[in-house]
């Protein structure tokens, strides 16, 4: 009997440990002969997927993939596997001699963002607002380019219910330094506080801390994008998605027994299995989780962020959002 012939898929996603096998050969398929497209920025890989039109599959803002969804967008299949995940306490930065000592100060200040539609940005102003009781609808919030002018939003959302405006030749960076915007929330640090400049500082002083504090008390991870599947391509090939779920997933897992290797580290950090202990002290054996079960919270979570900016303009359902694993969909 002939082996059936093999799928050929094309993906773009992050240069991460955790997707390493799936370029360096490491995790292989019967199924799928995977070319992968390894790309340094995200929103290299969010841009030509979605603009360029490149790949079959692609790491994609959890944001933005929500955000299509909610708007009736059904071109792209969500896969429940995570590339990258990030606390945001550390994404708020203000001026070290400024009105803002602490989250509660930011109440109606001037605070730049980069874009609406950027999932670090849906974290930050959902936690300020559960964490900390900020009235996000009060505060002043002003799009601008991180280090370079000229960001644009990814995807169209209605801000009517909340105070925008934009200021495409400006950069957020200088705008802080010149005291024209009370603070940042950035997933990239502005130039200054890489360059360590004195002026400026995190909100949080010891945001890994409070991260952690966070992850103990809430059982949240943060979940920062999403692998997705161009519909047209998951129609055509049935069970691709799938084994490229199960391959990524194969690949991560792998990463998170390396993390854990005390013996002869795989990373050029120090402490760093101490950390990855740590971290599976506060989240679990496997601390970073794939599928929709282990992120339920996570998941559900940012929902009702997104509903309550904007980005959907009604909560989404986790369960429709995800592509159903094999079993489920069978049933």
């Amino acid at each position: 009997m002939a082996a059936p012939e093999r799928i050929a898929i094309r993906a773009g996603f992050g240069d991460y440990d955790h997707t390493r096998d799936l370029w360096a050969g490491g995790v292989t398929s019967d199924l799928l002969d995977l070319d992968a497209t390894v790309v340094d920025s995200p929103e290299g890989i969010f841009s030509r997927f979605l603009e360029g039109g490149e790949w079959d599959a692609a790491e994609m803002s959890f944001a933005v993939a929500t955000a299509l969804r909610g708007r009736g967008d059904d071109s792209l299949v969500l896969l429940p596997v995570f590339p990258a995940r990030a606390f945001r306490h550390g994404a708020i930065y203000v001026r070290a001699d400024g009105p803002v000592g602490e989250p509660a100060d930011l109440a109606g200040k001037r605070v730049g963002i980069p874009v609406w539609a950027q999932t670090a940005g849906v974290y930050v102003r959902g936690l300020l607002a559960s964490e900390f009781g900020v009235d996000i609808r009060s505060v002043q919030w002003v799009r601008a380019g991180v280090d370079v002018p000229g960001r644009k939003e990814p995807v169209d959302v209605p801000l009517d219910a909340f105070r925008v405006e934009s200021a495409p030749g400006a950069t957020l960076d200088r705008m802080l330094l010149d005291g024209e915007v009370d603070a940042v929330v950035s997933a990239r640090p502005p130039a200054s506080v890489e360059q360590r400049d004195p002026r400026v500082r995190r909100l949080f002083k010891k945001h890994t801390f409070d991260e952690m504090d966070y992850a103990k008390r809430s059982g949240i991870f943060p979940i920062m994008h999403v692998l997705v599947v161009r519909r047209e391509f998951h129609e055509a090939n049935p069970g691709a998605a799938h084994e490229l779920q199960r391959m990524f997933t194969e690949a991560k897992d792998r990463s998170v027994r390396r993390a854990l290797g005390a013996v002869v580290p795989s990373y050029p950090l120090p402490w760093a299995a101490a950390n990855a202990a740590r971290a599976r002290d506060l989240i679990g054996d496997d601390f970073w989780p794939y599928g929709v079960e282990p992120n339920r919270a996570s998941i559900e979570l940012f929902l009702d962020y997104c509903a309550d900016q904007s980005i959907t303009p009604h909560r989404l359902d986790a369960d429709e959002l995800f592509l159903r694993a094999p079993d489920a969909a069978s049933a």
